[in-house]
């Protein structure tokens, strides 16, 4: 995907694979001819667009699966679910308690398939405060709606950050898949990714890190405001997001295609 193109390619291809993948041209700030690779394209940035009211969608995607965490589970697609203390942890078997702020408040995952032509860079869905980061090392499996099956959630490589928002807990979770070995998190150089093995660094508590802006940092984390751009993938890939909520109402649905920005429930 790092593969340079000549100038005289460029349009063609990059028309041909906008066409195949439906891109938004429209969004895009530079021409065709300006992405020297496809990894280029694929991180491509896009103009300024409008952060609606609520809980806004953390990238241009389709919506796998919106539920309510009942268990130790929660449904990733139609018969099929996926075991949520190991997809969060890495450690296989592990029953998640999860430390709510409200007892009464409910537990929710939303699931975000980004395909190949869509715009990769991933941002913040709310204020969020990010306590810290665990890099799991796994497979690159493919993560397309038609491969999906049991175990795949658990055993792909992936990016966890975890802290708080305004009603409890939140999870914001980054998963590779087949050639996107590479998930970015814009204020953590430390974080390295594309490996099978746990390594020194996989874990790393937030607490006063040192960022620049936009970002800003206290002793509980990192301050991530709502539409601020978290990181990207290097193609397509998918971000979940675990949270707690005393009040919340979707207004998007399974199947739908989101945009960054657009508002998908209000609370």
């Amino acid at each position: 995907m790092n593969l340079y193109i000549p100038l005289i390619l460029r349009i063609p291809i990059f028309t041909i694979f906008s066409e195949i993948y439906k891109v938004r041209r429209q969004d895009m700030i530079h021409p065709l001819q300006y992405y020297q690779t496809f990894n280029k394209f694929f991180t491509r940035q896009i103009k300024p667009r409008k952060i609606e009211s609520g809980l806004i969608s953390p990238a241009d995607s389709k919506i796998l699966s919106i539920s309510k965490i009942t268990k130790n589970e929660c449904i990733l697609v139609k018969r099929v679910t996926y075991q949520i203390g190991q997809f969060l942890t890495g450690i296989k078997g592990y029953e998640m308690e999860f430390k709510k702020r409200q007892e009464s408040s409910n537990l929710w995952s939303c699931i975000f398939y980004l395909a190949p032509g869509d715009y990769h860079r991933y941002h913040c869905p709310v204020d969020f405060i990010a306590r810290s980061r665990l890099h799991i090392p796994g497979k690159l499996a493919p993560v397309k709606e038609s491969s999906l099956k049991q175990g795949l959630y658990e055993g792909n490589e992936r990016v966890v950050l975890e802290g708080e928002w305004e009603q409890g807990l939140m999870y914001i979770i980054f998963i590779g898949a087949t050639n996107v070995g590479s998930m970015k998190v814009n204020f953590d150089s430390d974080l390295i990714t594309n490996t099978n093995t746990y390594h020194k660094n996989g874990y790393r508590n937030y607490s006063n890190l040192s960022v620049n802006s936009p970002y800003s940092s206290s002793d509980k984390g990192v301050l991530i405001k709502k539409g601020q751009e978290i990181g990207r993938f290097e193609m397509g890939s998918t971000v979940v997001m675990i949270f707690e909520s005393t009040s919340i109402e979707w207004n998007a649905k399974a199947q739908q295609k989101v945009y960054f920005g657009q508002q998908v429930a209000s609370f």
